[in-house]
C-alpha cells in the first residue's frame, strides 16, 4: 500500500575512472512497505569490484530476509556484509566501504560504514549530509583548513572503519522526507573532487534529475586527467510520498482514550478486591501466630503432642495465604517445629527405655532445629538439662558394662569399683529398679573376691615351689647344663599345668623350646668363626681356588642354618651354587690354576726373580694397587653371581680382566676371561629354558 501510494525514482552514475576498473558497486530494492539502496566501494587491489559486490548483495539480502527501519536492523545488515567479506578474505583481504538507505516511503534512515556519503537535498539547499569515518571528517570537525596542498583533502580515503576491518557504524536517526526531496549517495570519487557548494550550485539549476546527475559527473571528470579515481553516484528523487490518514490516527487517539478509561475502572476494581484480599490475608496470619504461640508454650512443657496438634493446625491455616515465597516459608516453619516435637518425644521415648545413644541423637537434632527460631529459647534450656541427664545415663550405663566386662575378664577389684561408681551416681538419679540391680551385682563381686582370696592363700604355697625350681633352672643355665635346665622348667611346666595357668604354661615351654635351640646350637661355629670362614672363602675366589672356596662357602652355609638364619644361608647357597656353575669344564676351558691370582708380598728379590721367570712386569707396588682397586668390583660380581644378574656380573668381570691387562697382569686376565664365558653359558642356558616356558631354577 505504502510502495503504490508513493513515487520514488532512482538514478545512477558509476565511473571506472584512469584506473579502467570500477572498484564501485549499488543497488536498491523496492518492497510494499520499504525502500532499501546500497552503495558500495571496495578498497582490495583487484579494483575493488568484487568486495564492493559482495557488500551490497549481502545487505540488500539480509534486509529482505527481514525488513525493518531499527538502528538494529540497519547495523544488523551492514554487520551481514561485513561478516561476508571477512569469510571471502582467503586469497587476499577484502575491504570495502557502504551506506545503506532504508525508507518507509514517509520518512528515512541510513547507516554507513566507510567514505561514502549521504545528500539530503531540498528546495535548492542541503538540509542534511552523513558523516564518514575517514581522517578528513575528522579534521573537518576540529575546524582544521587546507594549508599548501596538504589539507583534510589528502586525508579523504584515510579510513578509521571499514567492511572487513574495524567495522563500526554509524546510524542516523528517523529524517522525515518531503515532496520534491532528492537523496543523493556519492562514494569517495565525487565528494572528494566536488565539494558541497558546486554540488548546490548544480542543484539549483536543476531542470531534471538527469541534467542533474550530467552536471555532478562533469564536475567529477573536470580539471587534471592525472588521477581521476572510480566514482558511484546514486540518487533517488522523492517525486511522491505516503501521506499517512490523519483520521485513522483521531480514531486511534480516541480507542485509545477510551480504552484507558476502561483500565482506569478496571485498576479501581482491582485495587479495592486486593485490599478486602489483604485484610483476608492479615486474619490467617494473626490466626496462624495463635496456634504458633499456643505450640510454642506446650513445647515450653514438653507437652510434645498438644504442640505438634498446635502446630499442625497452624500448618492447614498457612494453605490459605496467596503468596508462593510466604506459604511455603510458613509450611516449612510449622513443618520443622512438628518435627522439632516429633524428634523430643522420640528422645523421651528413648531415655525411659534407656536407649541413650537414641535419645542423645534425637536431643541434639531437636536442639540444633530449635536454635534457628528465638521464640524457643526456653525450649533449649530444657533440651540442654536433658542432655545433661542422658550423659548422666550413659555414664552409668558405661560403668555397669565396664563393670560386666571385667567382671567376666576376672578383674573382680574393677568391676567392684565400677559397680560402686554406678550405685553412688544411681542414687542421685530416680530410677530404683536401675539401683537395685547394682547393689546386687556389688554384692555378687564381693562375695567372689572373698572365695578368689581363698585359693590366692593356696596358690600361694605352689608359687613358693615353682620359684626354688626356676632359680635352680637359672643356675643350671649359668653352668652351662642345658639338660639339668631343661628337667627343671619341664617340672615348672607341669606344675603351672596343674594349677591351670595356661599362659603361664605356655610360656615356659616356650622357654623349653628355646634353650633346646641353645643347646643344639652350642656346638657350632660362633659368629666370629662363620666370619673368618666367609672372609677365607672370599680370598680362595679372589686367588681362583674355586674348590676352597666351595668347602669354605658350604661350611658357613651349615653355620647359618645352625643359627636358623635363613636368609644369609639361601645367599650363601646362591653364591655356592654360581661358583659351582663358573667352574670351566675340562673339556670346554683349561682348569683354573691353582695359584693365587694376586700373589703375596715377597722379598724384593724374590719378585725380581718371579718376574724374570713368569714374564709379569707387575713390581710390589704394583700389586698392592692392584688389589685394591679389584677387590670392590670381585666382591660385586659375587653378590650379582649370587641374585643371578649374570648381566651385570660379566660386566664386572670384565672390568676385572681390563684392570689386570693395565697393570699387565696377564695371568688373573685370563681367568676372569674364563669366569665370564662360564657366566655367559649359564645366561644362554637360562634364556633358553625361558623361552621353552622351563621355571626350574
Amino acid at each position: 500500500m505504502r510502495k503504490l501510494n508513493s513515487q520514488f525514482v532512482t538514478t545512477f552514475v558509476s565511473e571506472a575512472g584512469l584506473g579502467g576498473q570500477n572498484g564501485t558497486y549499488y543497488g536498491f530494492v523496492e518492497m510494499d512497505r520499504y525502500y532499501c539502496m546500497a552503495v558500495a566501494e571496495g578498497y582490495d587491489g583487484d579494483g575493488g569490484q568484487e568486495s564492493a559486490k559482495l557488500a551490497v548483495d549481502a545487505a540488500i539480502e539480509a534486509f529482505v530476509q527481514k525488513p525493518g527501519m531499527s538502528a538494529g536492523r540497519i547495523r544488523a545488515c551492514i554487520k551481514k556484509a561485513h561478516k561476508s567479506l571477512m569469510g571471502q578474505s582467503i586469497r587476499i583481504r577484502l575491504k570495502a566501504g557502504i551506506l545503506l538507505l532504508v525508507s518507509d516511503y514517509t520518512r528515512f534512515r541510513y547507516g554507513v560504514c566507510g567514505n561514502v556519503m549521504l545528500f539530503a537535498l531540498r528546495e535548492a539547499g542541503i538540509y542534511h549530509q552523513s558523516i564518514t569515518h575517514t581522517v578528513y571528517q575528522t579534521m573537518q570537525v576540529q575546524g582544521q583548513t587546507a594549508e599548501k596542498g596538504t589539507g583534510p583533502k589528502q586525508e579523504t580515503g584515510n579510513l578509521y572503519h571499514y567492511l572487513g576491518g574495524k567495522a563500526g557504524i554509524t546510524v542516523s536517526g528517523k529524517i522525515r522526507l518531503a515532496d520534491g526531496d532528492l537523496l543523493l549517495a556519492a562514494t569517495e570519487g565525487l565528494w572528494g573532487r566536488v565539494n558541497r557548494v558546486e554540488i548546490l550550485d548544480a542543484y539549483e539549476s536543476i531542470q531534471s534529475v538527469d541534467e542533474f546527475m550530467g552536471d555532478l559527473q562533469e564536475l567529477y571528470l573536470r580539471g587534471s586527467v592525472d588521477s581521476i579515481p572510480c566514482c558511484c553516484i546514486a540518487a533517488v528523487d522523492i517525486k511522491k510520498t505516503y501521506k499517512e490518514n490523519k483520521t485513522l490516527k483521531k480514531k486511534i487517539l480516541i480507542w485509545t482514550i477510551v480504552i484507558l478509561l476502561i483500565l482506569a475502572i478496571v485498576a479501581t476494581v482491582v485495587v479495592i478486591w486486593y485490599r478486602i484480599r489483604q485484610r483476608k490475608q492479615r486474619e490467617v496470619r494473626s490466626t496462624m501466630a495463635v496456634y504458633e504461640d499456643t505450640g510454642d508454650t506446650y513445647m515450653a512443657d514438653l507437652n510434645c503432642l498438644l504442640a505438634r496438634q498446635e502446630y499442625e493446625k497452624a500448618a492447614e491455616e498457612s494453605k490459605k495465604l496467596n503468596k508462593n515465597a510466604e506459604r511455603l516459608e510458613m509450611e516449612q516453619l510449622f513443618s520443622e517445629k512438628v518435627n522439632i516435637s516429633t524428634l523430643l518425644d522420640n528422645a523421651v521415648s528413648a531415655y525411659e527405655a534407656r536407649d541413650y545413644t537414641t535419645a542423645r541423637a534425637e536431643y541434639k537434632k531437636a536442639l540444633e532445629l530449635a536454635k534457628k527460631y528465638r521464640e524457643l529459647a526456653p525450649l533449649i534450656s530444657l533440651i540442654e538439662q536433658k542432655q545433661k541427664l542422658v550423659s548422666t545415663g550413659m555414664e552409668i550405663d558405661h560403668y555397669m558394662q565396664s563393670a560386666v566386662m571385667k567382671e567376666a575378664e576376672g578383674d573382680l577389684a574393677m568391676a567392684r569399683a565400677l559397680y560402686a561408681k554406678a550405685e553412688a551416681m544411681l542414687r542421685i538419679v530416680d530410677d530404683p529398679e536401675w539401683l537395685k540391680e547394682a547393689q546386687l551385682a556389688l554384692l555378687r563381686v564381693q562375695g567372689q573376691e572373698a572365695q578368689e582370696e581363698k585359693d590366692e592363700r593356696a596358690r600361694d604355697r605352689d608359687e613358693v615351689i615353682i620359684d626354688a625350681d626356676k632359680q635352680a633352672a637359672l643356675d643350671a643355665i649359668l653352668a652351662g647344663d642345658f639338660e639339668a635346665a631343661l628337667e627343671a622348667y619341664t617340672k615348672i611346666r607341669d606344675s603351672y599345668i596343674e594349677m591351670e595357668e595356661n599362659e603361664k604354661a605356655e610360656e615356659t615351654t616356650q622357654i623349653i623350646l628355646s634353650l633346646q635351640k641353645q643347646a643344639r646350637a652350642s656346638g657350632e661355629l660362633s659368629q666370629e668363626n662363620i666370619d673368618a670362614d666367609e672372609a677365607a672363602a672370599f680370598e680362595a675366589v679372589l686367588a681362583g681356588d674355586t674348590q676352597t672356596a666351595l668347602a669354605l662357602y658350604t661350611k658357613v652355609q651349615e653355620a647359618y642354618l645352625a643359627l636358623e638364619d635363613e636368609e644369609k644361608a639361601e645367599e650363601i647357597g646362591n653364591i655356592i651354587a654360581s661358583l659351582g656353575q663358573e667352574a670351566p669344564a675340562e673339556e670346554e676351558v683349561p682348569p683354573v690354576p691353582e695359584t693365587v691370582p694376586i700373589p703375596e708380598q715377597v722379598p724384593e728379590g724374590a719378585a725380581v726373580q718371579e718376574e724374570k721367570e713368569t714374564g709379569n712386569p707387575l713390581d710390589q707396588m704394583g700389586r698392592v694397587a692392584l688389589e685394591q682397586a679389584m677387590t670392590p668390583i670381585l666382591e660385586t660380581a659375587l653378590k650379582d653371581t649370587a641374585n643371578r644378574d649374570f648381566v651385570s656380573a660379566i660386566e664386572s668381570y670384565r672390568k676385572i680382566a681390563a684392570l689386570c691387562r693395565e697393570y699387565g697382569d696377564e695371568k688373573t686376565a685370563a681367568q676372569m676371561d674364563a669366569m665370564v664365558a662360564g657366566l655367559e653359558k649359564l645366561q644362554a642356558k637360562e634364556q633358553t629354558a625361558e623361552a621353552g616356558g622351563n621355571t626350574d631354577g
